[in-house]
C-alpha cells in the first residue's frame, strides 16, 4: 500500500509540474495579447481601419497603423491558444483533485492497516513476554545445535582422514597383490616352459622307442589273435584255449585248519546225510546231444577288432577258414609295410572315437543326424535289409562282407 501511495504521489507531482508549466504559458500568452475576446479585437481593427481611411497622416504613421492592424489580426490565433491552455489547466486541476482524493483514501487504508499492525504487535509483545522461558530454552537448543554441528564437522574431518589413510593402505595392498600375481605368473610360465620341455622330451623318447619297435606289431598280433580265436572256436573246438598244467608238488596241504579235510560239493551231486537201508538208486540222466546246427555268432568286440585291421568278419561257418587264411595273409602284408604307410589300429580307434563323440554331441544338441552315405553317394535306407549284416540263425548263403552298407546296383 505504501508503494501504491508512492506511485500516486509521483503521478500527482507530475500533474503539478504540468500545471505550473501551463500557468506560465498562460501568463506569457496574456502578456502578448491586449484583448481576451475576438469581438473586441475585431472592433479595434475596424476602428483603426476607419481612422486610416478618414484621417490624413504621414507615411511612417500609416505604416505604424498598418503594423498594429496586422498585430491585432495575429492575436486572434493566440487567443485560441490561450483558451486551449486554459482548458488544459482545468483538466489538470481535475486530475490533481482526483489524485489528491485517491491519496487521501490510500492514507485512510494505510492508517487502518497501521492500527491493525499496532494491535498485532501489542499482542505479539504480550505473547513474547509470556514465552520468555520458551525463548531461552529455544536459544539453549540453538546453541546446543551449533555444538552438535561442530562435533559432526570434526567427525566428518576424522572420517575423511581415515578414508585417505585407508585408500593409501588399500592401494599398497592391491600393489602387493599385483606383485604376487606377477610373481606367480612368472613362476607359472617357468613351470609351464619346463613342463613343455619335459613333455617334448617325453614325446621324443616315446617316438624314439616307437621307432625301435617293429612296425605294425599290434596289428600283426591282432591278426594272430583273431585267426587263433576262429580256429579254436569253429575248427578245433577248443574254445576255452590251452589248459595250463599245474604240478601237484606246488600245492601245499593244510593240516592245522579244522576244515582241512573238507572238499567242495558240486551242485549236481546228491549227498545223503542221514538215511536207513540201502537207499534209493541215483537217477541216470541221458547226456545232452550236441547241437550241431548251433547259430554262427560273433560278439561286437570281434566286429570292432576286424574293423581295426580293415577287414570284414566271417558271416557263416563256411567263411571261417577263408577268414583265417586272409588273416594270415594280412599279417604277412603288415610285415612288408613301411612305418606310417597305412593307418594303424590306434589311428582307426581314435578316428572312431571322435566320430562317436561328434554323433553324441549332435544328438545332445538336437541337431538332425544325417545317415552315412555309401560309396555311390546314396543315403543309408533304414528300411532296406540289404544295407545290414544278416543276423539270422546260421546263414546258409555266403555274403560278400565288402558290400555291407552299400546297395547293389539294379540291373
Amino acid at each position: 500500500m505504501i508503494n501504491e501511495k508512492k506511485a500516486i504521489r509521483a503521478k500527482l507531482d507530475t500533474l503539478k509540474a504540468a500545471g505550473d508549466k501551463l500557468l506560465k504559458e498562460k501568463k506569457d500568452q496574456e502578456s502578448s495579447v491586449k484583448f481576451s475576446n475576438p469581438e473586441d479585437i475585431d472592433k479595434e481593427i475596424a476602428k483603426l481601419q476607419r481612422r486610416q481611411e478618414t484621417t490624413s497622416m504621414s507615411l511612417p504613421e500609416e505604416k505604424k497603423l498598418i503594423k498594429e492592424i496586422d498585430a491585432l489580426k495575429a492575436s486572434k490565433s493566440r487567443i485560441q491558444e490561450l483558451k486551449s491552455t486554459a482548458g488544459s489547466m482545468e483538466a489538470n486541476k481535475l486530475d490533481k483533485k482526483a489524485m489528491t482524493d485517491l491519496m487521501t483514501a490510500k492514507d485512510k487504508e494505510i492508517d487502518a492497516v497501521t492500527k491493525e499492525i499496532d494491535v498485532a504487535q501489542a499482542a505479539l509483545k504480550e505473547d513474547s513476554d509470556k514465552n520468555k522461558e520458551q525463548k531461552s530454552a529455544r536459544e539453549e537448543m540453538i546453541a546446543k545445535r551449533e555444538e552438535i554441528k561442530k562435533a559432526i564437522a570434526d567427525l566428518l574431518a576424522e572420517k575423511d582422514t581415515l578414508r585417505d589413510e585407508f585408500r593409501v593402505v588399500n592401494d599398497n595392498w592391491y600393489n602387493y597383490q599385483r606383485a604376487i600375481k606377477a610373481q606367480k605368473k612368472m613362476k607359472y610360465d617357468e613351470e609351464k616352459a619346463k613342463r613343455e620341455e619335459e613333455k617334448a622330451a617325453y614325446l621324443a623318447k616315446i617316438e624314439e622307442e616307437e621307432a625301435k619297435k617293429i612296425p605294425y606289431e599290434e596289428e600283426q598280433a591282432l591278426c594272430d589273435y583273431l585267426a587263433d580265436y576262429l580256429e579254436r572256436t569253429y575248427i578245433t573246438g577248443e574254445a576255452s584255449g590251452p589248459k595250463i598244467a599245474t604240478k601237484k608238488e606246488d600245492i601245499v596241504a593244510v593240516t592245522d585248519d579244522p576244515f582241512s579235510g573238507f572238499k567242495p560239493i558240486k551242485k549236481d551231486e546228491e549227498v545223503e546225510y542221514f538215511g536207513k537201508g540201502k537207499g534209493k538208486k541215483k537217477r541216470q540222466r541221458a547226456p545232452k546231444k550236441a547241437d550241431e546246427a548251433a547259430p554262427f555268432t560273433l560278439n561286437v568286440d570281434s566286429f570292432e577288432q576286424f574293423g581295426l585291421i580293415s577287414m570284414s568278419p566271417p558271416t557263416s561257418r563256411a567263411e571261417v577258414e577263408k577268414s583265417i587264411a586272409e588273416l594270415r595273409e594280412k599279417k604277412e602284408w603288415y610285415k612288408k609295410q613301411a612305418r606310417g604307410s597305412v593307418p594303424t589300429a590306434r589311428d582307426i580307434r581314435k578316428q572312431n572315437e571322435k566320430a562317436a563323440a561328434k554323433l553324441r554331441s549332435d544328438v545332445g544338441s538336437g541337431a538332425a543326424v544325417t545317415p552315412a552315405a555309401g560309396k555311390g553317394g546314396a543315403k543309408l535306407d533304414l528300411t532296406d535289409t540289404e544295407e545290414f549284416v544278416p543276423l539270422g540263425k546260421g546263414a546258409s548263403n555266403a555274403v560278400d562282407a565288402s558290400s555291407w552298407g552299400n546297395k547293389t546296383a539294379s540291373a
